[in-house]
């Protein structure tokens, strides 16, 4: 009985040394390494023991001091690797954007410099269609109402993309009239992903049949449209976030240069019209009659030169007033550009006197113009009341005098002196007459 029991006690008391050192140190341990899957590397066993559980710790506390420090160069790896990847992220995007400043900068100064309209449509289409890499577009410019009535419009002036790209040249397109008057209407950027899904979509009033991606920016001045880019691309949704933003930039820069051109345009044809009678004045006739005499001379043609005088006007004006007058010239200019071809020049020379320029016309043909034009004035009535006076109507007639290049002349002063002579002459003569520049006659004559 005596050794059953000391066998109990002894029992009991291995069984209490084993849980103090052994099972209770070994679960200690299961726990630590149970938290070092969760990344907490920072626990540490305690390694005063110097049995084996004491080594057992210590191998433990080395393993996790070495995870830790690995753990630690790794996550230093990865703040490196993701702040590497924002930097070249950045500087990719840096990049992207100082080429497109770079390209917007180019183009502005392409553009600037660009004063004549039709070199600008050429300047437009070779940098968008050659160097951007854009195969499909037009260039639309907002042309003012021309009378009454009549609304403002735009007007293809650059294609590129067209299967007939005349076709497409001059198309005009009214407010609300499809995607492109709905961006004249809206001032706003229209994208349709799929035209194929537009019913606005006219494709170019049946020009263009294929369907992808279409994009139509307003161009911008003062907030006002003044024109519209149209881009096509096939494909559906294919044009990037980045690249509307970027053509929606080169707008500003083209809506600027339209606008340019088109005070450019108006100045100069201001300096160069007749403010009265918006015929083009002396000092742009005498800028286009060499021009005329040198393709003359190119193509061996013939051209006569008409100078036409209006009989006695001067007592027109005083017995009428200077206002009435004014409407008469007005009249008399509508009356020979009523027949005349639109290859002819005709230009106010001074006061009443005019000159028109016939290019391919012989002679004797140029006489035969001159005479139509006198029978013609003389024909016409011409009002000498306003609106609201009792209509009156008074007649006028012309002198006329003919010379022709080369029969009468070789060089434009030369051109101009003749027909000034022949002039003379039919007013001298009686006026209300046509008279040809005869050189044999000078010649005997002085």
């Amino acid at each position: 009985m005596a050794f059953l029991i000391g066998v109990a006690v002894a029992s009991l008391f291995f069984a209490v040394l084993f849980f103090f050192f052994v099972d209770r140190p070994a679960r200690k341990l299961i726990e630590l390494m149970e938290q070092a899957p969760e990344k907490n590397f920072l626990v540490r066993a305690p390694s005063r023991r110097r049995d084996v559980i004491g080594r057992l710790y210590r191998s433990f506390n080395t393993l996790l001091e070495r995870i830790t420090t690995l753990d630690a160069t790794q996550l230093e790896t990865e703040r490196e690797m993701t702040a590497l990847q924002d930097k070249l992220h950045l500087q990719k995007t840096l990049e992207a954007r100082l080429n497109e400043l770079r390209l917007i900068y180019e183009f502005s100064k392409q553009v600037s410099t660009t004063l004549e309209v039709d070199e600008l449509y050429s300047t437009v289409e070779r940098f968008i269609g050659d160097h951007l890499g854009f195969h499909e577009f037009a260039l639309l410019v907002l042309e003012e109402a021309e009378g009454p009535g009549e609304n403002a419009k735009l007007s293809v002036k650059v294609a590129r993309g067209f299967s007939d790209e005349k076709r497409v040249l001059g198309m005009t397109f009214q407010e609300g009239e499809g995607i492109t008057g709905r961006t004249l209407q809206k001032a706003q950027m229209i994208y349709i992903p799929d035209t194929s899904h537009s019913e606005e979509y006219l494709h170019y009033k049946g020009q263009k049949q294929e369907d992808g991606s279409f994009l139509s920016m307003p161009l911008l001045f003062k907030k006002k449209v003044v024109g519209v880019l149209n881009m096509f691309r096939k494909g559906v949704d294919a044009f990037s976030p980045e690249e509307m933003k970027f053509l929606d930039t080169l707008t500003v820069e083209l809506a600027i240069a339209v606008v340019n051109t088109k005070l450019y345009s108006k100045t100069r044809e201001l300096s160069v019209r007749d403010e009265l009678t918006q015929l083009y004045n002396r000092r742009y006739f005498q800028e286009i009659l060499p021009l005329e005499i040198k393709r003359s001379q190119r193509f061996k043609r013939p051209l006569s030169l008409l100078m036409i005088d209006i009989d006695h006007f001067k007592r027109f004006n005083d017995r009428f007033g200077h206002l009435v007058g004014d409407e008469c010239l007005k009249e008399f200019v509508r009356v020979v550009n009523s027949r005349i071809r639109e290859v002819d020049f005709f230009a106010r020379f001074g006061g009443e006197e005019f000159v028109l320029i016939l290019p391919g016309t012989p002679k004797q043909d140029g006489v035969l113009v001159a005479e139509k034009i006198r029978a013609l004035v003389k024909e016409h009535a011409f009002r000498s009341g306003s609106e609201d006076e009792r209509l009156r109507s008074e007649r006028l007639t012309v002198s006329v005098g003919v010379a022709a290049y080369p029969d009468d002349a070789r060089t434009v002063e030369e051109l101009i002196d003749a027909a000034d002579i022949a002039l003379y002459e039919a007013k001298n003569g009686g006026r209300d007459r046509v008279n040809c520049y005869e050189p044999l006659k000078q010649v005997s004559s002085s």
